[in-house]
């Protein structure tokens, strides 16, 4: 895997030269050489770029998370290779006969962490409703049976940005919507890049369940690494960028910037989101193909790096 975070925000044309990703900068006719496999994520932040077929494959076969930005800034595509594990079939086979025991064991878990995160995320800040979010953790039921994950979220999101009026939606433009839309794209992309090499279908999920949706593992996977990437947000938007209105390269290079922040703490060590990430899918499949969700390893939030980074 791969190190480094390519942010292209400039019209420019990718091809390939050797082991190379080439980039040809129409604005000033400059030309860039990235190693294909230092490439961990690469983010087309414009449409004004022409690239190659052979880039596209060689993306995919490196299994380098991609993720395009339509013309309007929001995400609008993401590339994952056509399943290239070796073990597929079985993996597959074990994916589709999960029992609901499993399936149902495994959602009540990942609620519990994503609520548990979203506690720590108002402690860390200070805020009240910590308390009443754990005590949404102790009653969550297996498959979630009395929604507690929504009930949880209307505390957490009216606490967390202390606006009465505010509502978590996708399609709202105001800067705190857009800027975790955004963030939550780059976490989705490099959830699907894991769940791909994995050899798991990312269209059969656990929980998420829509005939629109081709990822809707990966939808479930990333809930316990969404209040991270809100905490994020919150902490830019308060120290970095307060008053700010429009999602700006500045602050897009900022939300990319989170994949190799060391803000993870998962099996009992400090990670980088992106490592984390990786580590949380592969365990996940280890416990799909035991049977036995106490494979599982859930994320926590580092606090001492957001201490360090913004106070």
């Amino acid at each position: 895997m791969g190190f480094k975070i390519v942010h292209l925000t400039r019209p420019c044309k990718i091809s390939i030269q050797a082991t190379n990703m080439l980039l040809h900068f129409y604005d000033d006719e400059s030309e860039v050489k990235v190693t294909l496999r230092d490439v961990d994520f690469i983010l087309f932040d414009n449409t004004q770029f022409t690239i190659t077929g052979k880039t596209l494959q060689l993306l995919a076969k490196h299994n380098i998370a991609t993720l395009f930005i339509d013309e309007t800034f929001h995400p609008s595509a993401i590339l994952t290779p056509y399943h290239q594990h070796s073990t597929m079939s079985e993996v597959a086979y074990a994916q589709v006969n999960l029992p609901y025991e499993f399936k149902s064991n495994v959602w009540r878990q990942i609620v519990v962490a994503k609520i548990t995160n979203q506690a720590d995320v108002l402690s860390f800040l200070k805020i009240e409703g910590s308390e009443q979010l754990q005590e949404f953790v102790l009653k969550v039921e297996s498959y979630d049976a009395n929604q507690d994950e929504a009930q949880a979220a209307r505390l957490y999101w009216k606490a967390l940005f202390r606006m009465q009026t505010f509502r978590r939606e996708q399609g709202s433009e105001d800067i705190v919507n857009v800027m975790l839309n955004y963030i939550y794209s780059i976490i989705r992309a490099c959830v699907a890049r894991e769940v791909s090499a994995s050899g798991m279908l990312p269209v059969f999920g656990i929980w998420h369940k829509n005939r629109y949706n081709a990822f809707a593992l990966v939808d479930d996977l990333m809930e316990p690494f969404r209040p991270v990437c809100d905490l994020y947000v919150k902490l830019l938007l308060n120290n970095k960028y307060y008053g700010a209105n429009n999602l700006t390269i500045n602050i897009k290079r900022d939300l990319v910037g989170v994949l190799n922040s060391e803000c993870i703490i998962i099996n009992g060590g400090v990670s980088t989101l992106i490592t984390a990430i990786g580590l949380f899918v592969r365990e996940y499949k280890k416990a799909m193909m035991q049977g036995d969700v106490k494979c599982l390893v859930f994320p926590s939030i580092n606090h001492t790096k957001f201490r360090d980074e913004f106070f």
